[in-house]
Parts: C-alpha cells; structure tokens; sequence
C-alpha cells in the first residue's frame, strides 16, 4: 500500500513541478535547495509510514486476539458465555474497545490522508479515496452495545466472587476459578480497566489488587530494558495510567501510586516532565519523605474516607453466609446422623406406584429435596417460556412503601407466568401440592428466575414481615417450593446461614422448606441465599404457597413455637 501511495505522489510532484518555471536543469547553482527539499520530505515521509504501520499493527494484534477469542467462542457458545472472565471482556470490548477501534482508524486515515498531501504538495488527489478506512460504528443501528452499568455490573461480579469464594487475582485474571482453566487469559489492559472501573466505584482495596496484577502482565509483556518485546501501549492507556497513578497518590496510596508511575515512565520516558517538582502532584519527595500531606488539593483527598459497603456485608453474619457458600461449615454430626434419604408417597394415590425420592437436610426447621420432580424436556420448555418475559429481578426499596427497585442485593432476571399460561405450570402446581400436602389454592404465580455470571440473591426471608405486602384472605407465604430448571458448573447454591449447609442445584429437583412455624408466626431460621454463580447459567422456578386454607393440612399444636427462632431475627 506505501509503495502505491509512494508511485502517486512521485507522479503527481512530477506533474505539479513541471508547472513551475523554476529551470534548475540549467545549472548546478541552486541544486542543493532540491536536495534539501527531498531529504525534509524524506523526514516526514518516513515518520508518517512509521506512525500508520505502527497503528495498523497495533490494530492488526488486536483484532486478531478477537478473532481467536470468537473461534474458541464459536465451539462452545454457551460454555464461553458462563464464564465471567469472558463476559467482562467480551463486555469491555464492546463499551470501550471497539470505539477506540473506530477513533483509530479514522486517525490511520487522516494520516494516509496528511501523508498524500504532503507528498504531492497538492490539494487531496482523487487517489486518496483508494486509501480510505471507513469504520464507522454509528452505521450499525440494529446492533446491541453494553451499557456503562452493565460494565459496572461485569467488574462488580468478578469482584463479588473473588471476595465471596476468596478466588486468588492472578487466577481469575489466568482464567482459571477455583484451580479449573476455562478460558483465556485477561490482557494487563483489562486488569488495568477494571482496576480503573474500581476506583472509580470507590472500590479502593480491589482497585490495588488489580492495578498490581495489571502492572505485573505488564512487565512481563515489557521487561526492563527490553524494548522490542511488544509494541507500547497507545498513549490514551499511557494517560489513563498516569491519571490513576496520580489519583492513587493523592488518596496516600503511594506505593501502588509509585509503581504504576515507574511503568509508565519505563513506557515513556518524556513523560517525566509531568511529574516533575513544581507541576500539579509533585509525589517523589513526598512518597520519599512518607508524608501525608502535598499541596491543600491532596489533603483534601486524602482526608476523605474511601466508602465503605453496607453494615450488613461487614457483618459476622454475612461472612458466615460466604463461608457456607465455600462449603468451608456443616451441620452438627449429631443433626446430620437424624436425617435420611428415603422414598415418600405424599398424600396422593399414585404415591403408591410412584413414590417421591426424598433427600432431608434439616428437619427442625423443615428443608428437604424431591429428586426427579421434572424432566429435561420440561426444563427446556418452561426456560423457553418464560424467556420473552423476562426483567431484571427488583427488592422493596422501603419496607411497608410497595415500592420496588433494582439492587446489586439481587442480581437476576424474572419472569410471572400465570399457571394457566400451560399444563405443564398447571402439573408442577399439582405435584407440589401432592408431595407435600398442602392446599394449592392460594398460591403466587410461578416466578422463572436466572442468575448468570455472578448472579446472585443475599441473605434475606421468603416470608413478608410488613402484613401490607400480602393480601389478608390468602395469608404469608407458609411455604416455598423452588424447582431447579439446570445444573450450575461452580456456585450458585441456595445457602442457609443458620442453618450452616447449602444446597447445590440439581437440574429437575424441588428444594422446599417451610417459612413460617405451626402458628404461623415468622420462622427466621429459615433466612436463605442464592449464593453467586461462579460458573454456569442458574434457572429456578419459585412457587410461594400462602396460608390459607392450610388449617388441616398443617393444623396448629396446642402451644406455640416461635420462641426458638427468635434471636435469628437480629443481625449480628
């Protein structure tokens, strides 16, 4: 392509200086004004060929590490899209990357562009159109781009497990959770973005962590006094590096500050100049001197508080919550040698011929599973359903207000299907009802839910403590039956706290436990979680069965029993 334009501009100089009544052909005198004329041509010309071979290799690397990510997509599409790795990037990409992609082809044009003119010493010739990169995202109006929160809600999930299953930053970033290999490694630019996304979401102690794993992919891909490993990087990451560095420092971070500048300055030596005494953030002698205080605009900054989680993820009770989700407690050996797997013949005829299969967890309170209550092609059936209905699962922002909203306290996507909508709802009602014993006449319309990558539910009670949540005819929720429509890969489990087990989905199983006691007074050992999805996709089906109409099924005893519960209702 240079050769190309090079024979276009030769051409068309030779024409335009055939124009020009200068006849320097009729004497030596005044030659070397032609041959100064060439060698600063042959300057800028050169520059111009080095600045767009090296954007178009930049570009080329880069496109071609999305081409091999989409072949390995290609094979196994849905295992790559349960990988929160992949998710991220592929995410990233699409916010960020692909409009600098854009923003640098049209710079590699206007280069071509800068580079025939100057060339020619012409107006643009009509040659150039034949070097045009015409990328354009904004032609593409049907096509489907991530929002800024949804990029959010990627990094804030890798986050989420990392803190939840204590997943080391160097393996999540390899691709590998919980010592499997999924995928492919992150880039150190994706370690330093999400690291930059983390600080801006005031998430001080992950953005160190992976800033530093950031800055370790990048030495590894540049090693010191080794310049021709990989082309540096662009100098809007080079500015993005700085600006976090000098972030970093002003908040006293100055260690991860101090590092972060050295890379940059080992990528671009002229940027010393910016950080230099007496410009805006004069660090060094301050990160030397282990001051805390620089100029009135840092101590500011500095004095201000990173923001901490809420009081509830500081709590001993939700740190005992991820415990149960790591597996890391289990019930008493005194509970666990009371429970038992066994078949039960419900309170149905065909019980008899066709007994459920039974697996206890807890018998004071009640949890228990009924294996085998759905076939696969049922599964496949109601997820296909409820699909098209599908919205982002909302919490009560003030209790007793009826007002809902979204909250990174639950992470999904649901749908209310009305039992009528399919026989298949109407027998999952049916099998229910007979398995247990209750009366199905007040029920909640069945809610599909799906967790993906990181999908989660924190700890929280299916019962409604404010009565203005339920109608008084049908009562609280007594009872909840929630099937498992797919197997989930690592994660995911639906965790009782209190309790100290979790249990793992299994595709075509029911979990049900009671939420309420005999008296109908609240059981609040029955606090439960859908711990986050690690790898996989989580499809359940909710059925919430009201008390009503349950007095003979599940009559009263002659005193009350909530006594028990009591102290599980405070947080701790």
């Amino acid at each position: 392509m240079f050769k190309t334009l090079l024979s276009v501009c030769v051409w068309t100089s030779l024409a335009w200086s055939s124009c020009q009544a200068t006849d320097y052909f009729s004497s030596i005198s005044g030659l070397e004004h032609l041959l100064n004329t060439e060698h600063i041509l042959l300057q800028d010309l050169s520059a111009q060929v080095k600045a767009s071979r090296t954007l178009l290799q930049q570009l080329e690397l880069e496109l071609s590490s999305i081409e091999l990510e989409h072949a390995s997509a290609a094979g196994d599409t849905d295992n790559y899209l349960t990988n929160p790795i992949n998710v991220y990037r592929l995410m990233k990409r699409l916010h960020t990357d692909w409009f600098n992609f854009e923003q640098r082809a049209h710079i590699v044009n206007s280069q071509l562009r800068k580079f025939v003119c100057r060339c020619c010493l012409i107006e643009p010739s009509p040659y150039i159109c034949l070097f045009n990169i015409d990328f354009n995202i904004t032609q593409y109006h049907d096509l489907h781009f991530p929002s800024q929160e949804d990029v959010d809600g990627a990094a804030l999930a890798l986050v989420r497990l990392q803190s939840t299953y204590k997943l080391d930053v160097a393996q999540v970033a390899a691709g590998i959770l919980n010592g499997i290999k999924y995928g492919t490694d992150m880039s150190w630019q994706d370690c330093f973005v999400l690291g930059q996304q983390l600080f801006e979401l005031e998430d001080y102690n992950n953005t160190k962590v992976w800033l530093r794993e950031s800055m370790e992919r990048l030495q590894r891909l540049h090693p010191q006094k080794q310049t021709t490993a990989a082309p540096p990087p662009e100098p809007t990451i080079l500015n993005s590096m700085e600006m976090v560095a000098k972030s970093l420092f002003q908040m006293g971070d100055f260690d991860t500050a101090y590092e972060l500048s050295q890379r940059v300055l080992e990528l671009d030596p002229a940027r010393k100049r910016n950080w230099q005494p007496g410009s805006k953030v004069d660090w060094p002698a301050a990160a030397q001197s282990g001051r805390t205080e620089t100029t009135e605009t840092s101590t500011q900054l500095w004095v201000e508080q990173p923001k901490q989680p809420a009081d509830y993820q500081l709590s001993e009770e939700f740190a005992h919550y991820e415990k149960v989700c790591r597996g890391e407690v289990q019930p008493t050996p005194a509970k666990q040698r009371q429970l038992r797997c066994r078949y039960s013949r419900g309170t149905q005829a065909f019980g008899l011929l066709a007994p459920h299969k039974l697996e206890e967890y807890s018998l004071e309170p009640l949890v228990l599973s009924y294996h085998d209550m759905l076939p696969a092609s049922s599964l496949a059936q109601l997820r296909q359903m409820a699909t098209p209905h599908m919205k982002r699962s909302t919490v009560n922002s003030v209790p007793g207000a009826g007002q809902r909203q979204k909250s990174a306290f639950r992470v999904s996507k649901n749908a209310w299907l009305p039992y009528s909508t399919h026989p298949l709802m109407q027998r999952m009602l049916r099998d229910v009802g007979a398995a247990s014993g209750l009366d199905m006449t007040y029920c909640e319309q069945l809610q599909v839910a799906n967790y993906g990558v990181g999908g989660h539910y924190e700890p929280h009670w299916d019962f409604f403590r404010n009565a203005q949540h339920y109608p008084p005819e049908e009562g609280n929720r007594m009872a909840t039956a929630i099937f498992y429509l797919s197997e989930v890969e690592q994660g995911g489990a639906t965790a009782f706290p209190f309790l100290d087990f979790a249990v793992r989905p299994q595709q075509g199983s029911v979990l049900f436990w009671y939420n309420l006691h005999r008296s109908s007074d609240m059981d609040f050992r029955t606090k439960h979680a859908g711990c986050p999805v690690l790898k996989g996709s989580k499809w359940i089906a909710n059925i919430w069965i009201h008390e009503a109409t349950q007095t003979f099924a599940r009559p009263c005893d002659l005193y009350r029993d909530n006594e028990i519960s009591l102290e599980y209702q405070t947080i701790k």
